[in-house]
């Protein structure tokens, strides 16, 4: 009998079960990276004319994005007059 001193990994090789190198998953980039709610309002600056002011809002709650944007036009000193459209959009 021969003194042959083999380590596990040896052993391993040589039963093929060696596991396989990690393979390195590639995250895959969707063409739509974020997606923000589009809020139109119309609004007025001291009673002129009404125009329509769009704000974006990263925010999924219509009714959380409605707010902001109502919160930035009057920021910008604009009355808001009417609530024109709230939709979902993506880029």
């Amino acid at each position: 009998m021969s003194n042959l001193s083999l380590s596990e990994d040896d052993v391993r090789k040589a039963l093929g079960l060696t596991p396989a190198a990690p393979k390195k998953q590639k995250k895959e980039k969707s063409p739509n990276p974020f997606t923000y709610t589009l809020v139109e309002l119309s609004v007025r600056k001291n009673g002129g004319p009404p125009f329509r002011f769009e704000h974006r809002s990263r925010s999924i709650s219509r009714l959380t994005a409605q707010l902001e944007a109502e919160k930035a036009a009057r920021a910008q000193g604009l009355d808001v007059w009417v609530l024109l459209d709230i939709r979902q959009e993506s880029k």
